[in-house]
């Protein structure tokens, strides 16, 4: 990066980061149709190409957007995580942190996630052996697709073909199912699993209503619903998995951690063997844990399948860093093009 002495002077006064963090908080709003941008950043472009304003390429707004973009590639790449496109992403990443030092931006948590963002991909030997084809080629049902979800199409194709492939012992457990697409998409590929007649969906959810859920659908019925927090969604994931009820466990309750304050049960399992394990609880490191810790004795060595739903997503750093600090027991196996990454499980030599 050119410096330019006046730029740093400036950027070094004390009310910069104020004055950046506000700009670009009036400029950038997280639409995907540019239709929707809000006047302010359309002005602001217009203002550029009339030459009304002048845009420099090494000032605060410049090193906003680098930042911005570099955020985007690290989600593109744990989309992916192809080998080859590792080493320009740290060298990317490492400009935005001597713009960072440039600037004298001191905020912890900016600079700490792109810090060890660099540190997981600099030492991520795995990528080379992981199988990214797997379910792409299944199709989806249409009652499936009717489900309101989260998940990408990419996603749900794998997981049912994850359950229709499946041959090890034991059943699916999956955390997390929402509305149940991902629950009706293993449910509907293990009905065509000839040699699984008798394996169960245990499937764990608070089925408690939070008022984010609500930017993640646009299905009709339930926005009209008007579902309140703190109500329960329950029925509505019964009816959307309906033909599929009698390969499903239902279990309404949660992973206890000693930041969790729930008057839910706390999740237990049974003891039987393990043969899928879906994780789409949370992203925080506790409650990885504490599946681990409830589940993991169950697992089969070099059968059991543990797939990690949010790895990819840019909050779940600390799931990357659990699924490392696991890395004797946890055997990369698929990636998907989405968040979802798959692992063997292979019981660690004491």
């Amino acid at each position: 990066m050119v410096q330019r002495p006046h730029v740093r002077a400036a950027a070094q006064q004390s009310h910069l980061q104020t004055e950046c963090a506000s700009a670009v908080a009036a400029r950038v709003s997280p639409v995907s149709d540019v239709a929707s941008f809000p006047g302010t950043i359309l002005e602001y472009i217009h203002d550029l190409i009339d030459g009304r304003n002048f845009f420099d390429p090494y000032g605060a707004d410049a090193m906003w957007m680098r930042a911005l973009f570099a955020i985007g590639a690290i989600q593109i790449y744990f989309r992916e995580e192809k080998p080859s496109e590792a080493v320009s992403l740290i060298h990317d990443l490492r400009g935005v942190v001597r713009d960072l030092n440039e600037f004298a931006f001191d905020d912890a948590r900016i600079r700490s996630f792109f810090e060890e963002s660099i540190r997981y991909l600099g030492t991520d030997t795995a990528a080379d052996t992981l199988d990214r084809t797997a379910g792409e080629d299944e199709e989806l049902s249409a009652s499936v697709q009717c489900i309101p979800t989260m998940m990408s199409k990419e996603t749900l194709r794998y997981y049912k073909w994850l359950a229709r492939t499946l041959r090890e012992p034991g059943d699916i457990v999956e955390l997390g199912s929402w509305m149940g697409s991902s629950t009706a998409c293993l449910a509907e590929g293990l009905s065509h699993n000839p040699h699984r007649e008798h394996t169960r969906i245990h499937a764990y959810d608070s089925f408690i209503w939070c008022d984010w859920m609500r930017t993640y659908t646009e299905a009709p019925e339930l926005l009209a619903a008007n579902i309140c927090a703190g109500d329960s969604f329950l029925h509505y994931f019964r009816g959307y998995t309906a033909p599929f009820r009698h390969l499903i466990d239902v279990h309404q309750s949660v992973l206890k951690t000693t930041a969790e304050q729930t008057a839910l049960a706390a999740l237990e399992w049974s003891g039987g063997p393990i043969a899928i394990l879906v994780m789409d609880f949370a992203h925080d490191w506790a409650t990885n844990e504490a599946m681990w810790r409830v589940f993991s004795p169950s697992f089969q060595s070099d059968c059991t399948i543990v797939v990690f739903n949010q790895f990819g997503n840019i909050p779940a750093g600390e799931v990357r860093e659990f699924c490392r600090d696991k890395a004797l027991e946890l055997v990369p196996l698929h990636k998907p093009h989405s968040s979802a990454k798959a692992f063997r499980y292979r019981k660690a030599v004491v």
